[in-house]
Order: C-alpha cells, then sequence, then structure tokens
C-alpha cells in the first residue's frame, strides 16, 4: 500500500499468475475510467520493476491510485502489455468508432475540431451509467506524439479537471506494447462513493479487456489519427 496522506484512501493492487487473467483483468482497470496529479500527475514518473513487468508479461495488469474522501477526486494509474505494435493500439485508442465498441457506457464520440496536420483534436463524448448515476458529457482536447504518447485534457463539460496521459514502449522482442495510462478525474456532479467504487470494479476490467481485445484483433489500425467522423 502507499502511505496514506490525510484525507485521502489509498490503494494499491498488483495482480500475478495467481488468479485468472479475467479476474486480475477485471480488478485491474477499474484504475482506467478515473485519475492523476500530484502523485501520479502526468510529469510523474513511473519506472515498471522487473517483477511487475513480469506480471504483466503473463497477463496482469497493475492498478495504483488514490481516491479523496474530503472531496469526490482520485488519481490512478495503470499499466497493460498488449501483443500489438504501439502504432496499432494507438491507432485503436484514437478511433471513435472502435471507442463505442469497448469503452463501457459510451454512448457518443465525435471529433468537433483537429489541427491540419492532426497532431491534436478536440473530441466530444457522452457516457450513460444508466439509473444510479448521472449521464456525462465532456469535450476534452487530445494532443498525440505518434505512436508514442497521447496528452489530454478538460475543455469544458461535466468535470472540473479530466486530464492525464496515455503512454506506448515496444517490448524487447518488439512482439508487444507496454501501455501505461495515467488520469485525474474530478465530477461537478455528486457521485456516492460506493457508485464511485462498483462502477471502478466493474468497468475498468472491461475497458482493459476491451482495448486489449480490439487492438491484438485490428488489421493494421485506422489511416490516420481520427476515425472518427468530425462533427458538423
Amino acid at each position: 500500500m502507499n502511505p496514506v496522506r490525510q484525507g485521502r484512501h489509498s490503494w494499491t493492487s498488483r495482480f500475478g499468475t495467481g488468479m485468472p487473467t479475467h479476474v486480475r483483468v477485471a480488478i485491474v482497470l477499474l484504475a482506467q475510467a478515473l485519475f492523476p496529479s500530484s502523485l501520479y500527475g502526468e510529469n510523474a514518473d513511473w519506472t515498471l520493476t522487473p517483477a511487475e513487468l513480469a506480471r504483466l508479461g503473463d497477463g496482469g495488469v497493475l492498478v495504483d491510485g488514490e481516491v479523496g474522501s474530503d472531496h469526490q477526486s482520485g488519481d490512478v494509474r495503470a499499466a497493460v502489455q498488449i501483443h500489438a505494435s504501439p502504432e496499432q493500439v494507438f491507432r485503436t485508442l484514437i478511433d471513435c468508432h472502435e471507442a463505442l465498441r469497448f469503452v463501457p457506457h459510451l454512448r457518443h464520440c465525435a471529433v468537433l475540431d483537429a489541427a491540419p496536420d492532426n497532431s491534436w483534436q478536440i473530441v466530444e463524448q457522452q457516457i450513460d451509467y444508466g439509473w444510479f448515476a448521472p449521464r456525462a458529457y465532456y469535450v476534452f482536447r487530445a494532443d498525440y506524439e505518434p505512436f508514442v504518447r497521447i496528452r489530454f485534457s478538460n475543455v469544458r463539460g461535466d468535470f472540473r479537471e479530466n486530464r492525464g496521459m496515455w503512454e506506448f514502449h515496444p517490448t524487447a522482442d518488439g512482439k508487444s506494447t507496454i501501455v501505461t495510462y495515467r488520469l485525474r478525474l474530478v465530477p461537478r456532479f455528486y457521485v456516492p462513493r460506493w457508485v464511485m467504487r462498483m462502477t471502478l470494479k466493474r468497468d475498468l476490467p472491461e475497458l482493459m479487456k476491451g482495448l486489449r481485445t480490439a487492438a491484438e484483433v485490428a488489421p493494421g489500425g485506422s489511416t490516420g489519427p481520427s476515425a472518427g467522423q468530425q462533427a458538423p
């Protein structure tokens, strides 16, 4: 466990070969839909140990994070190994059509604006959690370093903060990609803590498994940094 800072609950999870892959992945990406800041912020270094890399190679997923107790915020980082090239994983993540297939509860995804060279995009998304949580609408800016890194930051919508980063590192044998993810998310609306935890435990596994499956079966990725059609 990480040291508990005042006013926050800290948790760390490591998943190895001791439990079924679907269970490891499940509790894992619990990390993903939610959050990094000072401890897990965009500029924070995260060097995976040989033991952690071995767990990823065995199909495990790593998650490490904190959830605020005094206000609704959280910081999270996660890692997974995908049997695909960094380019293929990158193109899967930036494809709105693919996102609608594998991101839990995502109902809308559209590119509102983009740089002439597609080095950045303004993306609009909407997530519907059903009866137990509000529908969330948000717009974010994604800055692309092709096949290496994606940084995203909040533009407007139902989150006070929505920022983080994806990074893609090829494995030594060149056959797979280590994907690391960091996110800080602070909603404007009230979400009970039990709902937040339940959503994470249920949806993050689905998100990670979905990304891995989509990237591994992709024939070669989309033809540009945006498969989502630019909105009128």
